[in-house]
């Protein structure tokens, strides 16, 4: 998954300087990790924005991951996707952009759903194998009196147990991390929803008068 997977945080997205050691004092090493991280904030910020359809979300993630477009970049891609899209929704009108919002966030509810789904799964798995984990423990210990290799057997396949469940605790963090950046995202639509219908009631107030 390239040198990060970071996925919804708080980023202050303008006024810091980009360079190496100019941004923080940390090793270089930690700065691609940060760089990373808030490139793929921004890119999912500009997803859940309308900025970017799900094939430029896909292109520019991989760039992401091969390191070949920058934060900067990425920043005029989002000026230049909001004036495009402001434009887009003065002439479409409010309706149409309240009905993209919708298609959007049912996207979005559809994907967390199936993300909850897949999690749900991967917990049942991590349980099952926590449990076998224990079995092949007493079974070691209940024959370590009579035969060294069937205990070495046992304790050997713990191990193995044992490695499978910390990979699925990795995949189930993930997956949690996941789920937050669909919430993070929802918010933001709902916010700009709010938005659209602050607007449509000032214009139906202004028709009244």
């Amino acid at each position: 998954m390239g040198c990060g997977g970071g996925l919804f945080r708080i980023f202050d997205y303008y006024g810091f300087p980009r360079g190496c050691g100019s941004y923080r004092e940390d090793s270089c090493d930690s700065y691609v990790q940060d760089d990373f991280e808030e490139k793929m904030t921004l890119l999912k910020r500009m997803y859940a924005e309308g900025i970017i359809d799900d094939k430029q979300f896909g292109r520019y993630k991989q760039m992401i991951y091969d390191n070949t477009i920058s934060f900067e970049e990425l920043m005029d891609i989002r000026r230049r996707g909001l004036n495009k899209t402001k434009q887009q929704e003065q002439d479409r009108g409010i309706d149409s952009a309240d009905s993209d919002i919708d298609v959007k966030m049912q996207k979005l509810q559809q994907t967390r759903l199936k993300v909850l789904q897949v999690r749900n799964k991967l917990r049942q798995r991590i349980d099952e194998l926590k449990a076998e984990r224990d079995k092949m423990e007493n079974m070691a210990e209940s024959v370590i009196k009579i035969s060294e290799e069937k205990t070495e057997e046992f304790i050997s396949r713990k191990i193995e147990i044992e490695e499978s469940i910390q990979r699925l605790v990795k995949q189930d963090n993930e997956l949690e991390k996941q789920i937050e950046e669909i919430d993070e995202m929802i918010k933001e639509l709902q916010t700009k929803e709010l938005e659209y219908e602050a607007v449509k009631l000032k214009e139906e107030i202004e028709n009244l008068k």
